[in-house]
C-alpha cells in the first residue's frame, strides 16, 4: 500500500509542477489540500467557502456514469485555470484517469492508462478486486 502511495503523491506533485509552469495558478492554488492551520479551505474561486459549506446552497450537483467495476479510492485532484472553468481529475482502481467539469460534471477526457492488476497478485487486502 505504501508503494501505492507514494506514486499517487509523485503523479499528484507532478501533475501539480506541469500545471504551475504551463499554465499558471490560481493565488490559491496550492500543493496542499488544506492550509496549514488543516481548516479545509485555502480560499479563492473553489466552490469550497466555508460560507456555501454551512448554506443550503451547498450539496450534490451532478452525478457521472463509471463503469461499475471502478472504485475511487485516491483524492481527487482540483485545478482552476485563469480564465476557465475548474477542473477535477479522478483516477480509479481500473486505472482510468479522468478529467470533469467541475461545475457541470461532463467528462472532458477520459484515459485508460494500462491494464489494471488483481489485488491478489501483491496481496494487497485493503483494496478489493484490482488496483490501477
Amino acid at each position: 500500500m505504501a508503494l501505492h502511495q507514494g506514486i499517487n503523491l509523485c503523479l499528484s506533485l507532478l501533475l501539480a509542477h506541469l500545471f504551475r509552469f504551463g499554465f499558471g495558478l490560481d493565488q490559491s492554488d496550492t500543493w496542499r489540500d488544506a492550509d496549514i492551520q488543516q481548516s479545509s479551505y485555502v480560499g479563492g474561486d473553489h466552490n469550497m467557502d466555508p460560507a456555501i459549506v454551512d448554506s443550503a446552497e451547498f450539496g450534490l450537483r451532478w452525478t457521472v456514469a463509471m463503469n461499475s467495476l471502478e472504485q475511487f479510492y485516491a483524492k481527487p485532484l482540483v485545478f482552476t485555470p485563469s480564465g476557465s472553468s475548474q477542473l477535477i481529475f479522478l483516477a480509479s482502481n481500473q486505472n482510468y484517469v479522468r478529467t470533469l467539469d467541475a461545475k457541470t460534471g461532463a467528462v472532458i477526457n477520459s484515459r485508460q492508462l494500462h491494464t489494471p492488476f488483481l489485488q491478489s497478485d501483491i496481496g494487497c487486502t485493503d483494496i478489493p478486486n484490482t488496483i490501477g
